[in-house]
């Protein structure tokens, strides 16, 4: 792959992990699963989930009482040669992605008007390991994601409710 499409391809997949985060944390549960692949794997810790209604259970469940905000770095995007095609214009039909995620969090409601929340910290430190597809509607989704703890607290999880 030459160092333009490459550029290319990471900008995408920039995109589509930029958007996840973004949905996410401004609490628009519907758009973080249109990110996701109908038949979608989504596994963090013990939970394992299937398809976008699942995903977005997830996070609806806790809606009201919790604020996150996610960060990332370390973007890491590879194409199994199989899957890459030089002389063609489609994007390759899958793509590898890793990323080291931080989440900062507090189980409640950002006040609106009142300034920032002042006790909040880092929840959880995480390896991303993502698979994309390309899909009929020229755009890259996430077809499995696999979330992997390095650094945790605890007293920061999420509570249903």
């Amino acid at each position: 792959m030459d160092p333009m499409e490459a550029a290319l391809l990471r900008a995408l997949i920039d995109g589509v992990l930029a958007d996840w985060a973004w949905h996410l944390d401004h609490g628009d549960y519907a758009a973080v699963a249109e990110l996701f692949t109908e038949d979608a794997l989504f596994v963090t810790g013990a939970a394992e989930l299937r398809g976008r209604p699942a995903i977005e259970n997830r996070y609806t469940e806790r809606e009201r009482v919790r604020t996150t905000r996610h960060t990332y770095s370390g973007l890491r995007v590879s194409v199994a040669e199989e899957d890459y095609d030089s002389g063609s214009v489609a994007a390759p039909a899958t793509v590898r992605a890793q990323s080291t995620w931080v989440s900062y969090a507090v189980n409640g409601t950002a006040p609106a008007d009142s300034g920032p929340v002042d006790d909040v910290g880092v929840y959880l430190v995480a390896d991303f390991h993502d698979v994309l597809t390309w899909c009929a509607d020229e755009r890259y989704r996430i077809s499995e994601r696999r979330i992997i703890g390095v650094f945790r607290d605890p007293s920061r999880a999420p509570v249903s409710g």
